[in-house]
């Protein structure tokens, strides 16, 4: 089958390769055991792993991490060469007994390396939930990871509660507009900090206030926003410059939660104790396997019915096909995108 690969180190529209790969099936499964870093063969201190399905593949998401593993610097070794993609939605085609009852159905799963969703075939692990009928693939595609790692971040992990003034950094992303959504549903007041005015209006129509950080110092316009004061709590799903900025925002006690390093990993200041502030890390990938499908179970009964309040919902704004994926990762490492880009897997490029 034809899949996106990558062989080498640096932008995917140079090492982004259209493969000829070997489906995988159930013998390549077995042995084998998952980390991080993708499937390793079963070793001292390693157990077999056995929560997975074979997916045909309908669509995938791009994220940050497809770029990021691309060049080097996502913060867990990847094993090369790999079908790059970590998410999507497809019909169950084989999977292991305690997932059998999902043969035939359509599911979003989250996948892992070598055996990523950009390809007609895919292997799906732990994250994995039959898609509602009322929900599109479009929908289906760019909504498990950004819409379960925002929940944990702003509610499980950072506390977000009603009344609380909220400001979320790279806001008009798959995961900023989740977590802004979210925080909505709290009851909160939010203020969202994009880059561009078409990415303000977008936060603007999901219920936030925008600051356009490209308009000169975002910390400024914020406080002009609360009267001068501060904020309870940042959402930061960027880091960089813009995260260390934002430290000034908290109010004594205010809390950063960190989610994520789209503007790159940095020290965090060591003052942050004479404020009494609270730096947060969210990873859901950092607990024990039996903790984190607990977590993903209670997420998922938040989501489905904030979603049938017509509280939540993915937030795609860009659909591509299967040749496109280099160029839409160059645009979404570039910020040019809003909301998440889903991509058209064709099964025609099977074996």
């Amino acid at each position: 089958m034809k899949a996106w690969r990558v062989h080498d180190f640096g932008e995917p529209q140079d090492c982004f390769v259209l493969d000829e790969v070997p489906e995988p099936t159930p013998a390549d499964l077995a042995g084998m055991s998952m980390n991080l870093g993708g499937w390793v063969p079963c070793g001292p201190g390693l157990e077999p792993f056995d929560d997975w399905v074979i997916m045909r593949m309908d669509m995938a998401a791009l994220a940050l991490p497809d770029v990021t593993m691309c060049r080097g610097t996502y913060p867990v070794p990847v094993v090369r060469p790999y079908v790059s993609g970590q998410e999507g939605v497809g019909t169950v085609v084989d999977a292991v007994p305690s997932r059998r009852h999902l043969l035939g159905k359509r599911v979003v799963a989250c996948t892992i390396q070598p055996w990523g969703s950009l390809a007609p075939i895919a292997v799906g692990v732990s994250m994995i939930f039959e898609v509602p009928d009322a929900m599109t693939n479009e929908q289906a595609a760019g909504y498990l990871i950004a819409s379960h790692t925002a929940h944990h971040a702003a509610i499980r992990r950072g506390g977000v509660a009603s009344g609380e003034t909220v400001v979320v950094l790279g806001a008009a992303g798959g995961l900023g507009s989740a977590i802004v959504q979210l925080c909505l549903a709290q009851g909160a007041r939010v203020i969202a900090v994009v880059g561009g005015a078409e990415k303000a209006a977008f936060c603007r129509e999901l219920g936030a206030e925008a600051v356009d950080h490209s308009d000169g110092d975002f910390a400024a316009a914020v406080r002009e926003l609360v009267g001068g004061g501060g904020v309870d709590v940042v959402m930061d799903p960027v880091q960089g410059e813009m995260g260390a900025a934002s430290d000034r925002l908290l109010v004594p006690g205010g809390r950063r939660v960190v989610c994520g390093h789209a503007g790159g990993l940095i020290p965090h200041d060591p003052d942050f104790y004479l404020a009494n502030h609270s730096l947060v890390g969210v990873d859901l990938g950092g607990y024990p396997r039996e903790v984190m499908q607990q977590f993903h179970l209670e997420t998922q009964d938040v989501l489905t019915r904030l979603m049938a309040e017509g509280r939540y919902s993915p937030k795609v704004e860009r659909r591509v096909s299967f040749d496109e994926v280099p160029a839409a990762l160059g645009d979404l490492a570039a910020r040019r995108t809003i909301g998440r880009v889903v991509v058209d897997i064709p099964q025609d490029g099977r074996n």
